[in-house]
């Protein structure tokens, strides 16, 4: 095996875990900056809503990008296959 395919693989596996992760990041940043802020400004200090609210938000965006996720992945993993099939 070639040592510039292992690290254009690597890469591109690095560029993959970004983007799967990123919807689902940014939406539980967001959630929890509005939540944040609605507790500061009612002054209810429940830590037990907060998580609530990200276990929520992580399980809708899960549910919502979980085809686009799998292709990306499935994609990935045939794109890796080939390459070392061939080196």
């Amino acid at each position: 095996m070639n040592d510039a395919v292992l690290i254009q693989i690597s890469t591109q596996l690095l560029w993959v875990v970004f983007l799967l992760s990123l919807p689902i990041v940014a939406a539980v940043a967001t959630v929890s900056l509005l939540i944040g802020l609605l507790q500061a400004l009612t002054q209810l200090q429940d830590q037990s809503l907060q998580f609530i609210f990200k276990l929520v938000t992580t399980a809708l965006m899960l549910l919502v990008t979980y085809r686009w996720m799998g292709s990306t992945m499935l994609n990935y993993a045939n794109m890796a296959f080939s390459h070392l099939s061939r080196s």
